[in-house]
């Protein structure tokens, strides 16, 4: 529960009170973490709440700077530069050059020194970079130019993106007038990295096309067709991003053919148009160039129809009716037109296409086996459910669809719990106990995804058994919401999850007496639940043999008790830096060189679950030094000290397989990928191999896979401390990609921590990985981190794998990224795939 010092913080930063908030930070105790909500849609469009310290929010608020003064002289500069988020490490510095004016930067350099306004966050940007995403002013980005010099506009991000491609689509046309002062018009052409986008792709993402007008102008008309990555230019761009006035222009320029122009998915500017709530740009591009272009599909299928009838209203299908008729509404690609239809927040789409087409269509599986019904149960509210009720009966309910998954799993991923508690009403609670495929019952999921009032609600209905519900990693609700994965009103739910079992736990009548009835337990009486299937995933691979030569032998002496930092020029040798910690050099007492990765454990304060955390991480260390395999990082021991954990690994001569590729500036040929996948999935096989159950990795990619000087591979970086870099809030390095891009669908399917990371989801990080070495790029990079698992859920198709690789090696990174980890192959059967057993 917030404190009142909590919710006065709120208050007053949210009002942007700076008298009252200069009050408060003079109070408060430390630069605590806190929920505040009032952010620009703009900025943070899937934020109401931020969760950040308090000097984050005020670099974030239109207040007065004194109260980030205060906080700084109370606190010290470290809340300057701390990181806030697993994923983006914001700074308040960051922040600042976002919202607020020069002299803020000038209070940050008078504090904190010259090295705060060069640090990057998590994705390589700079305060450069975030000062030319600041859409009130450009002085904090001419301040810093003044500062740092004009070099800092063309620094690029993780992604390739630098302030001038920023300024093109934050900023106006005065902005990039002056960067035209500073640096001449070149820098406009620049292409951004993987991304492959110049400022022009940035411009056309305005909502009026100023600044695309100014460039065009400028470098010339040619720019508006530029490809990037994945061959969207700004003609399709400024068809989703701007309105009919734009594209008029863009026709006066180079003509209407561009509008046909397709991206590497075969998307249209008419798809792009058809994504917009309005229609007016879709009928002006029907008027230019004719209505077949409605139902040209993309790489899955869909079309301006299928796009409409989830994102535009009832005149939109209307007039499509007029133009083509209606069974264009049938088409399918991966989903039909009611498909979309029943993911519109209101369900006036999804009664029209009915009362056009008939209501059978409501229960036409898609490609997943999900029904118009599943997702109108998750997507839309109570009058939907009630009017489907009466057009097909309350059966259709109980329909199972991708895993297994009823109406009531996907009303229990709602935010509110209202169509849940229909569902209820009319199937009874007995269906809250029904298990999908990985045991999760409608329990888990509400106890994940809706707030505190849900569990009251589920309480009453099935009583204390909601407690003893376990899905097939054996979790109860109880630890769902104990988990980093639980979304809505985490604290509370614990509160009340604690609370009730203390409750029940007095109403257990002492040994020997009679049982007391359900009404003075204050629940009612456990009912029996449907037992949950065991996992449907196939039996486990069984062992490969390996050579006897290629039998790891053991070198190392883990019962040093004394060691030392090897130190280069005074300092301790740094020889890697990840996600998770800085990694030296060090020698030990027993005269043998050796790998010691340092996680630093300050951070929020949390020790209690920092505790677990870290105990969690020394359970795996022990599991994992027992193991010895050529293609395994040999782990030694760990230690906790005060001021963090160190891991002790054997020390490796190479270099990983990303920055290999880095230097090279190049992928790998197929000989090569295929040695080094010959080697991976032989050190996979092991680990998933294991007597004793799947020992698994976690996190597969190339940027965790090193080549020693002899050309044996090891794999490295097992995905242990994670759970602590989920407690403590701190990363020390940046990645060179976020892990999401190479996590399985099914982690992403709703269930967070009850989804269980499995010997499959390594198979499919190694797909990706496969990719990677012949791209440089994981599968779909053009797509923003933050959208990966929409991607991923919504069930696209992989990307495949480049032409001048052979039809052996797609094969079998298609094999690796089966959608249906059932299907998906075990590492034994990838051993034994030709593309491995061909000669290099």
């Amino acid at each position: 529960m917030a404190t009142q010092m909590e919710r006065k913080l709120r208050a007053a930063l949210e009002a942007g009170d700076s008298e009252e908030l200069q009050r408060l930070c003079g109070e408060v105790g430390s630069n605590i973490e806190l929920d505040v909500g009032g952010f620009d849609k703009q900025d943070y469009p899937f934020e109401e709440v931020r969760r950040m310290p308090l000097a984050h929010h005020v670099a974030c608020k239109p207040v007065s700077s004194s109260c980030l003064e205060l906080l700084i002289d109370r606190f010290g500069t470290g809340c300057l530069t701390y990181g806030n988020g697993r994923l983006i490490r914001e700074t308040p510095v960051h922040l600042a050059a976002q919202h607020q004016d020069e002299s803020w930067m000038k209070l940050v350099k008078e504090k904190g020194g010259r090295g705060c306004l060069r640090i990057a966050n998590e994705d390589g940007k700079t305060v450069a970079h975030f000062a030319a995403m600041n859409r009130k002013s450009n002085s904090c980005l001419k301040w810093l130019v003044k500062e740092l010099g004009s070099d800092c506009l063309t620094v690029p991000d993780k992604y390739g993106n630098t302030a001038v491609h920023l300024s093109a689509e934050h900023q106006g046309i005065e902005s990039l007038e002056w960067i035209k002062r500073q640096i001449g018009t070149d820098c406009f052409r620049l292409n951004g990295g993987f991304w492959k986008r110049t400022a022009f792709h940035f411009a056309a993402q305005k909502s009026d096309n100023s600044n695309l007008k100014w460039l065009v102008k400028e470098v010339g008309s040619d720019c508006l067709t530029v490809p990037d990555k994945d061959g969207n230019t700004a003609v399709h761009l400024a068809a989703w991003h701007q309105g009919i006035e734009s594209l008029e222009w863009i026709k006066r320029q180079i003509g209407t053919d561009c509008f046909r122009l397709k991206t590497k998915s075969n998307r249209t500017a008419f798809q792009f148009a058809a994504e917009k709530s309005d229609n007016s740009k879709l009928k002006w591009l029907v008027k230019e160039l004719g209505s077949d272009c409605l139902t040209v599909p993309d790489e899955y299928g869909n079309t301006a129809v299928h796009l409409a009838a989830q994102h535009q209203g009832i005149e939109s299908l209307e007039w499509i009716k007029r133009q083509i008729g209606a069974d264009c509404f049938r088409l399918k690609g991966d989903r039909t037109a009611f498909h979309f239809a029943a993911k519109k927040s209101d369900n006036s789409n999804l009664k029209w296409l009915v009362k056009e087409l008939g209501n059978d269509c409501l229960t036409v599986p898609d490609s997943y086996g999900n029904t118009a019904v599943h997702l109108a149960a998750k997507h839309q509210g109570i009058e939907s459910l009630e009017w489907i009720k009466r057009q097909i009966g309350a059966d259709c309910f109980r329909l199972k669809g991708w895993l297994d998954k009823t109406a009531f799993h996907f009303a229990a991923e709602k935010s509110d719990n209202s169509n849940l508690k229909w569902l209820v009403k009319e199937l009874g609670s007995h269906c809250l106990t029904v298990p999908d495929e990985y045991g999760n019952t409608a329990v888990h999921l509400a106890a994940r995804h809706q707030p505190v009032d849900s569990l009251q609600f589920i309480f009453d209905q099935i009583g204390a058994e909601m407690f003893s519900l376990k899905n097939n990693r054996g979790e109860t609700p109880a630890d769902v919401v104990a988990s980093r994965w639980c979304y809505a009103d985490q604290s509370e739910k614990r509160d009340w999850i604690s609370s009730t079992q203390r409750r029940l736990e007095a109403s257990r009548p002492p040994a020997g007496s009679s049982a007391p009835t359900a009404a003075s337990a204050g629940a009612a009486a456990p009912r029996p639940r449907p037992r949950a299937r065991q996992s449907l995933q196939p039996p486990g691979p069984t062992p490969v043999g390996l050579p006897e030569e290629t039998r790891a032998k053991k070198q190392l002496d883990p019962s040093f008790t004394d060691w030392d930092f090897i130190l280069q020029d005074d300092k301790k040798q740094l020889i890697g830096r990840g996600g998770f910690g800085e990694v030296y050099k060090a020698l030990t007492d027993r005269n043998q060189t050796v790998a010691v990765k340092v996680l630093p454990l300050s951070g929020t304060g949390q020790s209690r679950k920092l505790q677990k955390a870290v105990e969690m991480e020394k359970r795996g260390v022990e599991i994992i030094k027992r193991l010895s395999h050529p293609n395994i990082l040999q782990f030694l021991k760990c230690e906790q000290k005060s001021d963090g954990l160190y891991i002790f690994t054997e020390l490796v001569s190479g270099h990983s397989l990303f920055e290999l590729m880095q230097r090279q500036n190049k992928p790998f040929k197929e000989s090569g990928v295929r040695d080094f996948s010959r080697q991976i999935c032989s050190g996979l096989n092991f680990l998933h191999c294991q007597p004793e159950g799947a020992i698994l990795h976690r996190d597969i990619k190339s940027s965790n896979i090193m080549l020693t000087n002899e050309g044996v591979i090891k794999l490295i970086d097992f995905g242990l401390a994670k759970e602590i870099i989920g407690t403590c809030g701190l990363s020390t390095g940046v990645d060179p990609k976020g892990t999401p891009y190479f996590m399985a669908p099914e982690l992403f399917m709703g269930e967070g921590d009850s989804i269980p990371y499995s010997a499959k989801t390594d198979v499919w990080a190694f797909g990706c990985t496969v990719y990677e070495l012949t791209a440089m790029e994981p599968p779909d990079a053009n797509v923003p981190q933050i959208r990966i698992g929409i991607v991923r859920c919504g069930g696209r198709a992989m990307p495949r794998i480049a032409d001048g690789f052979s039809a052996g090696m797609k094969d079998f990174y298609l094999r690796c990224v089966d959608y249906d980890p059932r299907k998906r192959a075990d590492t034994t059967e990838l051993l034994r795939h030709s593309f491995l057993s061909a000669s290099s």
